[in-house]
Order: C-alpha cells, then sequence, then structure tokens
C-alpha cells in the first residue's frame, strides 16, 4: 500500500480511539452527576432493586463497553500500524500525533461548547423562560 493509504488507515482508527474515548467520559460523566442527583433527591441506596440500581447497573455496562471499544481501538491501531509497510519510526508518530491532535480538539471544542451552553441557561434563568434552555 501506500503511504497515503497507510497514512489514512492509522488516521481513521486514531480518530475513532479518540471518539470512542470521548464518548465514554461524557456518557460516564452524565450518567454520575444523574445518580448523584437522584440519590440526593430520593435518599435512595445504590444497589436496591429500583430505579437507582437500574441507573447504576447501566453505568456499569457503559463504562465496560466503551473500555472495551477504546482497548479494541487501539489493538487494532497498533496492528495497523505494524502491519504497514512503511516503518514503525514514521507509522508509529503519524498514529500518536492524530490521536493526540483529536484528543486536543475535543478537549477545546468541549469547553468551548460547554460555556456557550452554560450561559444560555443562565440568560434562560434570569429571564425565567423554560423555552430558552438549551436541548439535553
Amino acid at each position: 500500500m501506500s503511504l497515503m493509504t497507510e497514512v489514512l488507515l492509522a488516521s481513521g482508527v486514531a480518530l475513532d480511539l479518540v471518539g470512542a474515548g470521548v464518548l465514554a467520559h461524557a456518557h460516564n460523566a452524565e450518567s454520575i452527576v444523574e445518580l448523584r442527583e437522584d440519590a440526593g433527591e430520593e435518599g435512595a441506596a445504590l444497589g436496591e432493586p429500583d430505579a437507582q440500581s437500574t441507573h447504576a447497573q447501566l453505568l456499569a455496562e457503559k463504562r465496560i463497553g466503551f473500555l472495551l471499544l477504546t482497548v479494541g481501538l487501539s489493538v487494532y491501531l497498533c496492528g495497523v500500524v505494524l502491519k504497514s509497510p512503511e516503518e514503525l519510526a514514521l507509522m508509529a508518530p503519524i498514529a500518536v500525533g492524530v490521536v493526540v491532535a483529536g484528543v486536543v480538539v475535543s478537549v477545546i471544542f468541549t469547553g468551548v461548547a460547554s460555556n456557550r451552553i452554560r450561559e444560555q441557561a443562565r440568560r434562560a434563568e434570569r429571564k425565567e423562560d423554560p423555552e430558552e434552555l438549551p436541548e439535553q
């Protein structure tokens, strides 16, 4: 395969890896916040056969699912890099660079987007208009 093909394959898998990691963090953070709110409102202990325990089970399933997805994509990325007819010294830095660039872009995007949503929510609270609250 040509260098361009190898770069595209490795970059695509690297971006999948970043996406899986970001999704894992987002789902976990969202679920943890919901669990804390639910436990605080109702005072129910986790592990009981109720909505909280169901939610806790789903959180555990999300965590292991996304962890396995991330590990699987990491292994696949390593395989693509090692299988490449191009030199390992060339392909490994490209793959690592794409992963790092993806993480940096996702952190920046998440920060900008969350600040916009917070500001929009503050404006809606000041106006006491639930229609203007950002969609969740």
